[in-house]
């Protein structure tokens, strides 16, 4: 009853303030306790504008975005503090202002008054000296707690203790560890710093924190799931939640809002998505304030109206990139890839050989003086369209900052190389299976296409035994063939962490791959037409089941979806099987056809860290033969609770036997789950009966 009526007063008192316009941390101190607003935003990669200058194109969130909501939020809070997790002074041409003074991002990042920043390791892409000019120009304080220099000190803060409305909040921040292997190429760029795993560290902190804030934040440029064997932050939550009040975290481009460990974990996407906010509720504690309420939410940038201060802020930016990014440096002759799907969510260039990655490895053989090359087509929407290149369709095609190497490696070193980043990127195939799908656990940016000699893909055999029939030179590859690979720094970093080439074999060091391809067209006498070798097929796939083409006209229709991946990021997780499909109930069955049973799932990979763009898996174990199907399992209906990594279709291969039934979870989910890609860790759902 007591509860009700203060309830009720509580009610009474937010209409009165609201009334005279009294903000709610006011309100909160009326009561005799306090609130704490903080703010995240991370990997902004260069997105300070709306708009994306490789493709042309209005972008729906930015820094812009966020400024509206930041400055919405500053009106009901003057006193919130403000953080970033890093991946800021990189990508959507913002690298091209390096030598500017200050850097256009921190001068950003200054205006809005950011009150921390935790560099990310994309902030170690280039020279050194530019990282340390972007931290003496940030008017806050830049974190990095597990960097170490030869002396053993640290080389930057590893926390800051702010003073907010009378309340001591700690905010902390580390980076990701693995900076030395994805700058391998030159070591120089992160000054050869030791940097300790983000677990390691944080207990560090916390230790040195004990006893000297009210409050402690954590601001980590690291994702939920680890990578290469390190604790990821989901660990870290449940390991130090009792030891911290909110934790802010960046690197995996992801959308979190969870409570892991007592506290509430966010990561507000990319590319100015989301604006990650936390209201801590705090009530008096002896001489200090002890957190009584952590709430977090991610507020949707791409709901708000870009701020017209902040853009008349950074025009000059805009214009600078507009200029840049338009300026045209050759012509093309064809359109390189006519059709960029097989069938809409199944993208063309990843099952056959495309013009935009044999044009990538032709720039990288001749300026590398290579034999053989790979290339990553990073998004299978790239394509080179008829008519002017205009610098921006160099970054277009190849959106990251990464140099070129020449590698000296044998025939046995390059058949190891194409299995890891060819072969283990396609499910293995299943009898009556329609279409060729890809490894979930693989991004599309880690899957290499090779040139200078032809291969094919064997699908039908497990991961680790599918590169076939390569012949280097007009003749079989043999072992000891011996020959030079040109590839970027980032595969050559996590090549040499995998043990398949060697330092002591680097025979090539250049620039910049898409300078080069720029460089390419500009010296070209006429236009740039596309060329396609066709050296590499994938065998081992029967596709032709009798109904086939209604499935294809199912896909086209929308009546069958294409599964992805459960951020989305990675397409056609999984084929689409005639049998199983038939079996559901989706397809009308054969005449005289026997029940068949369904296929059993192809052997789950092993999973592959999500790097930042462009670094390399760990080294996976040998692969062992494919175990004999198991029956799917007889289901009856029940519950299944979501965890960490689940999507629709993991979960319906891990009940049923098939991921194809993952539409009548849905259906049978429909008031819980409005999108089938955004299921919640801990969410219960209702499994049909079988």
């Amino acid at each position: 009853m007591r509860n009700t009526a203060r309830k009720q007063f509580l009610a009474l008192v937010l209409v009165l303030a609201m009334l005279a316009g009294l903000s709610v941390p006011a309100l909160a101190a009326e009561e005799g306790g306090k609130t704490v607003t903080i703010l995240q935003t991370s990997d902004l990669h260069g997105m300070v504008n709306p708009f994306d200058y490789a493709s042309n194109k209005e972008n729906k969130t930015s820094m812009a975005h966020a400024a509206a909501i930041i400055k919405a939020e500053r009106e009901a809070d003057p006193d919130l503090l403000l953080l970033d997790t890093g991946d800021t002074t990189q990508a959507n041409y913002i690298q091209a202002f390096l030598d500017e003074e200050p850097h256009p991002m921190i001068a950003a990042m200054n205006y809005l008054k950011y009150d921390a920043w935790t560099l990310g390791n994309h902030e170690f892409n280039f020279d050194f000296k530019y990282t340390t000019r972007e931290i003496e120009e940030f008017q806050g304080v830049t974190l990095g707690g597990n960097f170490y220099k030869a002396d053993g000190s640290r080389w930057i803060d590893a926390y800051k203790i702010f003073e907010v409305d009378g309340v001591k909040v700690a905010v902390f921040g580390v980076d990701a560890p693995h900076i030395p292997q994805w700058e391998k190429s030159d070591p120089g760029h992160y000054d050869n710093m030791k940097i300790t795993n983000p677990d390691e560290e944080i207990g560090k902190i916390l230790d040195e924190l004990e006893g000297k804030a009210d409050v402690i934040v954590g601001s980590v440029h690291y994702g939920l799931d680890g990578e290469y064997g390190v604790a990821g932050m989901r660990e870290v939550a449940e390991k130090y939640g009792g030891r911290m009040d909110a934790l802010f975290i960046g690197h995996a481009h992801a959308k979190v809002n969870e409570t892991i460990g007592g506290i509430p974990v966010l990561e507000p996407g990319s590319n100015g998505e989301f604006v990650s906010k936390v209201t801590l509720t705090l009530k008096a504690d002896g001489d200090g304030w002890a957190v009584e309420k952590a709430e977090g939410a991610l507020l949707d940038c791409a709901e708000a109206t870009p701020d017209p201060d902040f853009l008349a802020q950074v025009k000059d930016l805009h214009t600078k990139s507009l200029e840049l990014a338009s300026r045209q440096v050759g012509t093309v002759g064809k359109t390189f890839i006519e059709n960029l799907e097989v069938l809409p969510g199944i993208p063309t260039a990843v099952l056959e050989d495309d013009a935009v990655t044999d044009l990538v490895n032709k720039v990288q053989m001749e300026r590398a003086g290579a034999d053989v090359s790979l290339a990553a087509l990073f998004d299978s929407t790239s394509n080179l369209q008829e008519g002017p290149f205009l610098h921006r369709d160099s970054v277009k095609i190849y959106k990251y900052d990464n140099t070129l190497y020449g590698v000296k490696v044998t025939g046995k070193q390059m058949k190891a190389i194409m299995e890891e980043k060819a072969g283990s990127f396609f499910n293995q195939y299943q009898p009556g299976d329609v279409t060729i799908s890809f490894n979930p656990n693989i991004r599309l940016y880690n899957y290499d296409m090779f040139a200078g000699l032809d291969y094919e893909i064997d699908i039908s055999k497990p991961a680790g035994s599918r590169i076939q029939n390569v012949v280097y030179k007009g003749q079989p590859m043999k072992d000891t063939d011996t020959m030079v690979l040109a590839l970027n720094n980032y595969r050559y970093g996590g090549l040499i962490s995998a043990g398949l080439i060697n330092e002591a074999d680097v025979v090539y060091e250049g620039g910049a791959v898409r300078d080069m391809i720029t460089e390419y067209v500009e010296s070209l006498d006429g236009p740039l037409m596309p060329e396609v070798d066709n050296n590499w097929k994938i065998v081992g796939a029967d596709l032709d089941d009798p109904q086939k083409d209604l499935i294809y006209e199912k896909v086209r229709s929308g009546e069958i979806a294409i599964p992805t991946s459960e951020d989305g990021r990675t397409p056609n997780i999984a084929s689409l099987n005639g049998p199983a499909l038939r079996s559901e109930g989706v397809l009308p069955p054969l005449e005289d056809e026997e029940p068949a049973e369904e296929p059993a799932p192809a052997p789950a990979p092993e999973p592959e860290p999500e790097p930042a763009p462009a670094p390399e898996p760990a080294p996976e174990p040998e692969p062992e033969s494919a175990p004999e199907p198991e029956p799917a399992p007889a289901v009856s209906e029940g519950t299944y609770t979501v965890k960490a990594g689940d999507c629709l279709w993991s979960i319906a291969q891990k009940t049923y036997g098939t991921g194809t039934k993952w539409g009548a979870i849905y259906a049978a989910n429909r008031s819980t789950v409005k999108d089938p890609a955004a299921i919640r860790i801990g969410q219960i759902l209702i499994l049909p009966a079988a």
